[in-house]
């Protein structure tokens, strides 16, 4: 009697203890991290920025295409200086996985077949099929996004163009998943792009005719122009402007460009700058980075505009040159990323401008992880606090940098 009485008395103080940790929301529940996801970047040679534990983007692509078994599939807006390090390392992987016999396809984008001849032709030569994507008379746009695909098993989506000068000499961010339903996503647009440039008119409707995908609450792929998307891949406008518009303390930004001209028009795009103008008035923090190839007219308003609203801080980033001399179109920030409060994550192809999410093909990945998260914040902390960021003035006129 004694031993049940106690056993009872103690089932009532365990319930009882269990019951306050409950109620008082401190019992410890670990957080599954998004082990599908890593972080990979490019850090300009000769600089003091830092990569933390993000893997390089050339190592990172010469292993995943290393590991090709079967398929690769790749959608670059162009591809230039495959003679030259560190890009010939991939190159030469690509040529190593045809000789092993992986299935190898190559889309690049039609304005920019000029600066992508040589690779054009050598890749042609090894027997590797090369298609020329050419919205001109459809959306006016071009393939914008820089993405490839490994097996249907995993992929790579980020800012880094097939060019060495990605790997060595920009500032890039991108990320390697390995998610069925993202990767799933990536192949699936990759094929309706293949097929209609390979001329099926009818490539987007069959697309629609698909099931629709299903992604998680921590991982989501977006796309534009979202009329050209398989079902279940939203347009990524929207999703962006719900994110800016949901942020509660803090939204950081890092891009090329940033501009609400429309290219070639006198309507403006101002979706975005209205949504952070409407973030920053209700208390969000904001700090943005651009590169100081937006010190060009008409771009350069927009900033000193926002740059004019408190609680929006902007900096112009400028990468001084490297010991090889000057580089044309090189020695920038090209990273396309924002983050938002705590945990949400958003990596991709598009700089802030109408025409990537109207007229051209770019991919972004929303992710919702800490993280995922923790590791953007160190690397966009490392270049804010760096001396190569200057707040943007007002009031000041600004002369553009020499680009080409």
């Amino acid at each position: 009697m004694k031993f049940a009485s106690l056993l009872k008395k103690s089932l009532f103080l365990w319930l009882g203890i269990s019951t306050i940790w409950l109620s008082a929301g401190t019992v410890p529940i670990p957080a599954k991290h998004l082990s599908s996801v890593t972080v990979v970047t490019t850090i300009p040679v000769e600089t003091a920025l830092k990569r933390g534990i993000t893997p390089s983007a050339v190592d990172t692509w010469v292993k995943m295409i290393d590991g090709a078994e079967k398929t690769l599939d790749f959608g670059e807006f162009y591809l230039n200086g495959g003679d030259k390090m560190p890009l010939k390392r991939v190159v030469n992987a690509v040529l190593q996985a045809k000789k092993r016999g992986v299935s190898i396809r190559i889309l690049t984008d039609k304005k920019m077949e000029k600066n992508s001849v040589d690779l054009i032709d050598g890749f042609r030569k090894a027997k590797i099929p090369v298609r020329i994507f050419d919205w001109g008379k459809f959306t006016g746009g071009v393939l914008h996004g820089k993405y490839f695909v490994v097996d249907g098993t995993s992929a790579y989506i980020g800012s880094q163009n097939f060019d060495w000068r990605s790997l060595k000499h920009i500032h890039e961010t991108g990320v390697k998943v390995t998610d069925p339903a993202v990767v799933d996503g990536i192949s699936e647009i990759f094929n309706g792009d293949w097929n209609f440039s390979g001329g099926d008119t009818g490539a987007y409707r069959e697309l629609k005719k698909l099931k629709p995908i299903h992604f998680s609450q921590k991982l989501q792929l977006v796309a534009s122009p979202g009329k050209t998307n398989p079902p279940g891949i939203d347009s990524a406008l929207p999703e962006l402007l719900n994110l800016i518009r949901g942020a509660k303390e803090k939204i950081t930004i890092q891009l090329l460009t940033y501009s609400t001209y429309r290219h070639r028009s006198k309507t403006r795009f101002l979706d975005i700058d209205n949504a952070l103008r409407a973030a920053a008035a209700r208390g969000v923090r904001i700090q943005m980075m651009v590169s100081d190839w937006n010190k060009r007219k008409p771009a350069i308003a927009d900033l000193k505009s926002l740059a004019g609203v408190p609680g929006i801080t902007i900096k112009f980033v400028t990468i001084p040159p490297s010991k090889e001399g000057f580089i044309p179109y090189a020695r920038v920030i090209h990273s396309k990323v924002m983050r938002v409060d705590d945990d949400v994550c958003w990596v991709g192809t598009s700089n802030w401008g109408y025409d990537y999410f109207y007229s051209s093909r770019n991919l972004e990945l929303v992710i919702k992880d800490r993280n995922i998260a923790e590791t953007l914040d160190k690397l966009f902390a490392d270049l804010w606090s760096s001396s190569y960021g200057v707040k943007v003035n007002p009031k000041t006129d600004y002369t553009p940098p020499r680009i080409y």
